[in-house]
């Protein structure tokens, strides 16, 4: 395995235990995590491998600060999820996260020539696939079944949102009955992603973390 694969796989997703880079290894600082230093060659190899999409008006800089966002974040939340024990996920789940990755491409060729360039095997992808899908499945444990959403609540957010805005792009406004499961997975996802940032927050707020580019 090349170096440049061993810091992808070591200091994003991976390895997140404490332990410092070797101090002959060169590269520019993005960020330090406690102990945990991204470089900004990582940071660039997120970003070319798209495994975090783009934004559609979103600039280079805007988006690679984003990527180094999601980059401390997962460090915070897979140091969180290692203290329970990292679930396992199903070879189906990776594949077919891998496959909407390369479905950013324009083409297999272009993903694959990309891969090439960044020194990433398909293995090394699906390792990094693996521990996102693992930090996502401790969520889906420890937040999601704690999220009721009341009917009163689904009939605010019919009256207020949903009815408007269907309203407003020439839509048809099912009936309230017929919108409720809809509506009820919108509210929900909402919460649960209000819970995932105060999450992320009192982790962060833990750690030391410093952030030297792209303030």
């Amino acid at each position: 395995m090349s170096m440049s694969r061993f810091l992808m796989l070591s200091l994003l997703f991976a390895s997140l235990a404490g332990q410092p880079l070797r101090a002959e290894i060169i590269d520019r600082i993005a960020a330090i995590v406690d102990t945990q230093v991204v470089t900004l060659s990582q940071v660039s190899q997120v970003a070319e491998i798209r495994l975090i999409a783009r934004r559609a008006d979103e600039t280079d800089e805007a988006y690679r600060r984003r990527v180094l966002d999601v980059i401390i974040a997962q460090i915070l939340r897979y140091r969180d999820v290692e203290r329970f024990g990292a679930q396992d996920v199903s070879r189906d789940a990776i594949e077919s996260l891998y496959r909407q990755i390369i479905e950013r491409f324009p083409s297999q060729e272009e993903f694959e020539r990309t891969l090439l360039r960044i020194e990433m095997t398909p293995e090394d992808l699906q390792a990094l696939i693996r521990r996102q899908l693992q930090v996502q499945a401790y969520i889906e444990e420890r937040f999601a079944p704690l999220i009721f959403v009341p009917i009163e609540e689904i009939e605010a957010y019919y009256r207020d949102v949903f009815a408007p805005q269907r309203r407003e792009r020439g839509l048809t406004v099912p009936s309230l009955a017929e919108a409720t499961e809809e509506i009820r997975s919108l509210v929900r996802a909402g919460r649960l992603e209000t819970e995932i940032q105060r999450w992320t927050e009192q982790l962060r707020a833990r750690a030391n973390v410093d952030v030297f580019v792209y303030r």
